[in-house]
C-alpha cells in the first residue's frame, strides 16, 4: 500500500512538472506572436523648438502602425512675425508620407485674417497645403469664397480659385 501511495505521489508530480512545461511553451509561442499595434495618449501637449516652434495640443492621440490619429487638433505655430493657429475636429499624420490630412472644421487663425474650409492635406517637409473644397477667409474689411486652396509656407503665398470676394470700407 505504502508503494502504491509513492507511485501515485511521484505520478502526480511528473504530471504537474509536464504540465508547467508545456505552459511555459505555449506561453513564449504567444509572446512571440504579440506584435505593437497602438498606444493612445488623452489630453497632451506637445512642444517643439527646432527649427520650427509650435505647440500641438489635442484631446487624444493614437499612434497606429503608420499614422498618428488626433481627436481635437490645436496647433499654435510660431514664426518670427506672429503666431499661426490652426484648428480641426481630427488630424492624421502619416509617418512614411510626412503628410496631415486635417478633416472637419478647419480653422486657421492669423492676426489679420481667419480661414475656414472642411478638409486640408499639408506636405509637412515641403511645407505647402492644399484641398480642393470650399475655402472661406475672413479678414478685417473682406470676405473672400473660393476652392482649389494651395497654399505655400516657403513664399507665404496663398492661391484660390473660383474666387468671390466683399470688401467693406471703414
Amino acid at each position: 500500500m505504502k508503494s502504491k501511495v509513492i507511485f501515485y505521489v511521484l505520478l502526480f508530480f511528473m504530471i504537474s512538472v509536464i504540465f508547467s512545461q508545456i505552459t511555459e511553451l505555449f506561453k513564449k509561442e504567444k509572446l512571440k506572436n504579440l506584435r505593437y499595434q497602438s498606444g493612445v495618449i488623452e489630453d497632451f501637449t506637445l512642444i517643439g523648438i527646432n527649427k520650427d516652434h509650435y505647440i500641438l495640443k489635442g484631446r487624444k492621440i493614437i499612434e497606429k502602425e503608420k499614422e498618428f490619429v488626433i481627436d481635437g487638433f490645436y496647433l499654435i505655430y510660431k514664426t518670427s512675425n506672429e503666431d499661426i493657429q490652426i484648428m480641426a475636429e481630427k488630424g492624421i499624420y502619416k509617418k512614411n508620407k510626412d503628410t496631415l490630412d486635417l478633416f472637419h472644421n478647419v480653422r486657421i487663425f492669423t492676426q489679420n485674417l481667419k480661414l475656414y474650409t472642411s478638409f486640408l492635406t499639408v506636405l509637412v517637409n515641403e511645407r505647402r497645403a492644399f484641398n480642393s473644397d470650399l475655402v472661406t477667409i475672413k479678414g478685417k474689411e473682406m470676405y473672400t469664397e473660393g476652392k482649389n486652396l494651395f497654399i505655400n509656407l516657403k513664399e507665404e503665398t496663398l492661391k484660390l480659385e473660383d474666387v468671390k470676394t466683399v470688401f467693406r470700407g471703414s
